[in-house]
């Protein structure tokens, strides 16, 4: 079964299986002109986390600093919408993701025959997944290919499977033309 959101049918993490920081940047919303927060609680991100499928630790509810996890969140955003625009990210932003992956250094393993990236140092599963989080959204900005889809009632961000790419799902591409028609037929 999958979660849905308070209230409602809409299926709350149906975006998930982008790049970790394009999954982690899209937990928040729109909703016509607002945009709504997804991590209200912290058992938010531990369910977030859990469908990840392994691709980052699991934290304990009570561990998570929701206000810490808020922020890095909104720097990512701020790096990935940078990088859309083609613009150089705000300093600031910038220095709290570079801070985090510095706390949290992740590095490539050797384990079971296989190559993994993993903490260099013990690390809390918050700060981990943090850590991953960041590393994410520097290897994505750095390598480029990352869209936001402007869609009405969408503002996802997403990966780009070709350089023309304007919407994340062709759901979005066609809400967004017939809105276009729609406007235009008024004036």
């Amino acid at each position: 079964m999958t979660p849905t959101s308070r209230g409602s049918e809409t299926p709350l993490w149906d975006w998930l299986g982008e790049a970790l920081a394009v999954d982690f940047a899209n937990t928040t919303r729109r909703y016509g002109d607002e945009e709504r927060d997804l991590l209200e609680v912290p058992d938010d991100l531990v369910l977030w986390a859990e469908l990840q499928r392994g691709r980052v630790p699991l934290p304990a509810a009570g561990e998570v600093r929701l206000g810490e996890v808020r922020i890095v969140r909104d720097d990512v955003k701020a790096l990935l919408h940078a990088a859309v625009v083609g613009e150089p990210p705000a300093v600031p932003a910038v220095e709290r993701v570079n801070a985090r992956v510095r706390a949290t250094p992740l590095v490539r393993q050797l384990r079971d025959g296989e190559a993994v990236v993993a903490p260099a140092t013990s690390a809390a599963p918050l700060d981990e997944l943090l850590a991953r989080v960041a590393h994410s959204a520097i290897e994505l900005c750095a390598r480029g290919g990352v869209g936001f889809c402007d869609a009405p009632s969408c503002g996802q961000f997403f990966e780009r499977s070709r350089v023309s790419q304007l919407w994340c799902s062709h759901a979005c591409g066609t809400r967004a033309r017939v809105a276009r028609h729609a406007q235009r037929r008024r004036a």
